[in-house]
């Protein structure tokens, strides 16, 4: 059930994957790192994206599109939408700060655990926010949730699945929110993580409810964060204003022509679904050996809790990362103790090569 604080907590803004600092401190290369904190898909980026990218470098003294309109075009395509109600970014974070700056929420309510980004860019505007707190395990109460959001908010937030749990709350779940919220409020969805659990997306609605606004992203799928790639979808109406409040040139023309073989990449899509799902359950297995609480994920990470009787997760995160393993010490997620850490699912052998790390540590 959740659970309204007064206060929103001050979230530091800690974020993983910062393998050139880990290099630099440890004095190795950072192929050297083994990176846990970040969730990346292990796979890679699909060979057709590389190639892609690297056949665009040639065009590189040429300004790129203004608006990536050419990826603009795909991405309707791929999702059936009318290319108006999608906006391309310089990853999903560009917008995750452009939207609010738009829309001016005076009030906003905050599905917590949640990235400490959104914090910032809603106070960037001077909205003040309020966490609607929902533990790790437990399910969204999409009734109590409405309820709260009518109480003179003008926005509701949370991401889907969860970060940094992993938990999906079901598409039926999203609606009854989406439904319950309109006349009443905006309701913006972080799917930024949904390529892997699909099935949860309600992007195919933001056409129809024009108070719903959508955030993708495709660094994490298709293995692909160094060239900052995501988009927005909304109703065509809304994406007018957000359009209207865009710089131009956004992203590189490597990062367009990357991200339109993304959408044809369906093989590896399949792949990844399949060997995501067969190495998150063992990994997860393999933490519960070890005396961890793991708590369910349909992504491609995990949220667990540390025994008792171990060191604090700042201490295992240093611990790990003199030994050149990375992984999220989740203690400045709001709701989250000193106990709690988040991996991210890599291949059979990478995640072999943590446990017995961690079980060094455990002991």
């Amino acid at each position: 059930m959740g659970e309204i604080l007064s206060e929103q907590r001050s979230n530091e803004r800690k974020h993983g994957g910062d393998v050139f600092a880990a290099a630099t401190e440890l004095g190795i290369k950072p192929e050297a790192i083994l990176d846990f904190s970040a969730s990346i898909n292990p796979l890679g980026a699909p060979p057709q994206a590389m190639s892609a990218a690297t056949e665009a470098l040639e065009a590189c003294g040429h300004y790129p599109e203004v608006d990536a309109s050419s990826l603009q075009v795909d991405l309707a395509a791929f999702h059936q939408l009318p290319k108006e109600c999608l906006l391309p970014g310089a990853g999903s974070t560009e917008l995750i700060y452009l939207v609010p700056r738009v829309l001016r929420p005076r009030r906003a309510l905050l599905v917590t655990p949640a990235f400490s980004e959104y914090q910032p860019a809603l106070t960037q505007v001077g909205c003040s926010i309020e966490n609607f707190k929902v533990a790790p395990g437990e399910s969204v109460d999409p009734d109590r949730l409405v309820a709260v959001a009518g109480n003179g908010f003008d926005l509701v937030l949370f991401a889907n699945p969860g970060n940094p749990h992993g938990s999906g709350i079901p598409r039926e779940t999203v609606l009854q929110v989406v439904d319950g919220c309109r006349g009443v409020c905006q309701v913006v969805v972080d799917e930024a993580f949904v390529d892997f659990a699909p099935d949860l997306s309600v992007i195919d609605r933001v056409g129809v409810e024009h108070h719903l606004w959508v955030f993708r992203s495709m660094t994490k799928f298709y293995a692909l964060p160094g060239l900052r790639i995501g988009y927005l979808a909304g109703s065509s109406r809304g994406m007018k204003a957000i359009r209207a409040a865009r710089e131009p040139w956004r992203l590189s023309t490597p990062a367009i022509a990357a991200a339109r073989a993304c959408l044809t990449a369906g093989e590896y899509r399949d792949e990844t679904l399949v060997a995501l799902a067969a190495w998150r359950t063992e990994l997860a297995a393999g933490l519960e050996r070890l005396g961890c609480h793991v708590y369910p994920s349909v992504a491609n990470y995990l949220l667990f809790r540390l025994p008792d009787s171990a060191s604090s997760a700042v201490q295992i995160t240093a611990s790990l990362r003199r030994r050149g393993v990375l992984v999220r010490d989740c203690s400045n997620f709001d709701g989250l103790s000193e106990r709690f850490l988040r991996v991210a699912v890599r291949t059979r052998e990478e995640n072999s090569r943590l446990l017995t790390a961690m079980e060094d540590l455990l002991e």
